[in-house]
């Protein structure tokens, strides 16, 4: 040990835990309100505690039929032994409640793609707590357990600031601070989410969870931790605004649901979609349906917003009041966002964005111009201009995605980095308005979700013939190899073939089960 973390000589306790974890992949995420961008090693200073393992005087190793612990080489060694689907931990050093914690973690030479490792935190005893971990494909999770159930707070997810392989070292942390939690890897912000369900000082520590019965080997390495007390990191950083979402009155009689805390409202069922908006708590709206997982509700919402009038909510912070008790019906999800190919920054020094969410990008600055696309969050971008009052960003984006190598991101999804002397740049004309055939009443439809470019074929390197408009219905008549577009029926003074292409991601379909698949024309030279 380095240093210490209070001025009292450590009280350490180790203890071996072994818990079975059922579904641990469990329920719906809570996403936080305030997010924390950058590396905070780099901004906190020296930390309050670091151990290098030099020894093993701050833990009692142990050697079970779940794991063997063991300090060696300067390295805290942990195997499992292959107890599938059991988790496994040891926790140590004194309680503490407000902190940034990171530890390097080498990944196995040899496992399979669900077994899973990381830290330990907030444990109130040796049977709970929070479990921020990596599998060994290069998903990142955050769970908490309280003895019994295991609730998913942050799905397993991807990121590119993951490093995948046998043998490769990545520098995980942990912003613990009230209720909120800030995930990081090798420095960069990968996703948060807010539970109260341990808020006082408890124990940090490792773990491995097996997903088969073949051991693997974790090492873990500069173990630091730095105490926040009162000094969050970082002081100044405020958290994203989103716009706020006017609920629609509940029809009488209607399933409702009231916001238990501050609430993102999605436009699909998973944080893969992108943030339309938020309700403060307290909310009360109408709950159309759920999920096929039962974890997001599907509520109403203006048509303004989503063209269907669909918005999604995770079922964790929604208290529902079901009068007739009828079970509610299931909604399928849109389909998931399509990527959109960002460049990113000249160099270390250029204006860069960073995605603290799944951001959409457009064709302007501002909800009424077409969608190009979805970025995940901890993608970064060099940024080539904003609007006059620095609510949109104007982003280098590849040449498939926009003819002019530029495209609009709200301020809400990212973080900005050398950015203090980009240029206002004006805003780029709305599109024309199409009007496109309607279709009759039991024929295939689809309605548009958001206003989206109605092009010459299924994708943006083809010409737009202009905006379908929000709310618009379109008659469907066929769809691309790959289901991503619908192709739609258009007059033929806009489209001499009689047909156009529009991304299904954006669209609500109806009747569309057996519309043909139509080869799309060649794409432009």
């Amino acid at each position: 040990m380095t240093a210490t973390l209070t001025r009292k000589k450590f009280f350490i306790l180790s203890l071996l835990l072994v818990v079975a974890l059922a579904g641990l992949w469990g329920s719906a995420p809570a996403i936080a309100q305030q997010s924390v961008p950058g590396d905070p090693a780099a901004a906190l200073g020296k930390p309050s505690g670091q151990d290098t393992f030099d020894n093993a005087n701050n833990w009692t190793l142990f050697d079970s039929q779940c794991f063997k612990s063991e300090i060696k080489n300067g390295k805290y060694y942990i195997t499992a032994k292959g107890s599938k689907d059991f988790s496994c931990w040891e926790v140590t050093w004194p309680m503490i409640q407000n902190f940034y914690l990171e530890v390097e973690a080498q990944t196995p030479q040899s496992c399979s793609p669900n077994d899973a490792y990381g830290v330990l935190f907030r444990a109130p005893d040796n049977y709970r707590g929070y479990l921020y971990g990596l599998t060994c494909d290069g998903r990142y999770y955050l769970n908490v357990f309280d003895g019994q159930t295991t609730t998913q707070l942050i799905k397993p997810s991807t990121n590119p600031a993951i490093l995948v392989g046998a043998g490769k070292v990545n520098r995980i942390g942990v912003v613990a601070y009230g209720a909120q939690y800030q995930l990081y890897a090798n420095g960069v912000y990968l996703n948060q989410a807010v539970d109260s369900t341990y808020l006082d000082p408890g124990k940090i520590g490792f773990f491995v969870r097996a997903a088969t019965t073949q051991p693997y080997t974790v090492a873990f390495d500069n173990l630091k931790v730095w105490q926040l007390n009162q000094n969050y990191y970082p002081p100044s950083q405020t958290p994203p605004v989103y716009p706020p979402v006017q609920p629609v009155p509940p029809a009488s009689g209607a399933v409702t649901g009231t916001s238990t805390t501050s609430l993102n409202v999605r436009s699909g069922p998973s944080m893969d979609y992108p943030i339309l908006g938020t309700v403060p708590q307290g909310t009360t709206g109408q709950i159309l349906g759920t999920s096929p997982d039962y974890q997001w509700y599907a509520v109403k919402v203006p048509t303004s917003l989503s063209g269907n009038g669909i918005g999604w909510v995770m079922g964790t912070y929604v208290t529902v009041s079901n009068p007739s008790n009828a079970p509610l019906p299931v909604i399928a999800p849109p389909p998931p966002p399509p990527p959109a190919g960002v460049l990113p920054p000249a160099s270390s020094s250029a204006p860069t964005a960073t995605f603290i969410e799944t951001g959409v990008l457009r064709n302007g600055p501002g909800t009424q111009y077409p969608v190009y696309g979805t970025v995940k969050a901890g993608t970064k971008a060099g940024i080539v201009g904003r609007n006059s009052d620095k609510t949109w960003w104007a982003l280098s984006v590849a040449p498939s995605v926009s003819s002019d190598g530029t495209a609009w991101v709200y301020a809400g999804y990212i973080t900005t980095q050398n950015a203090t002397d980009v240029k206002a740049l004006p805003a780029p004309p709305l599109p024309a308005n199409v009007t496109p055939t309607a279709p009759g009443s039991t024929a295939p439809a689809a309605i548009a979700i958001e206003p989206i470019n109605v092009r010459a074929g299924p994708g943006n390197a083809y010409p737009s013939y202009g905006t379908i408009p929000i709310g618009t219905i379109m008659a469907v008549t066929g769809k691309s190899p790959d289901a991503q577009s619908w192709v739609i029926k258009l007059p033929t003074s806009i489209a001499k073939d009689g047909q156009g292409w529009v991304p299904a991601r954006y669209t609500s379909a109806t009747n569309t089960g057996s519309v043909p698949v139509v080869q799309p024309p060649p794409p432009p030279k």
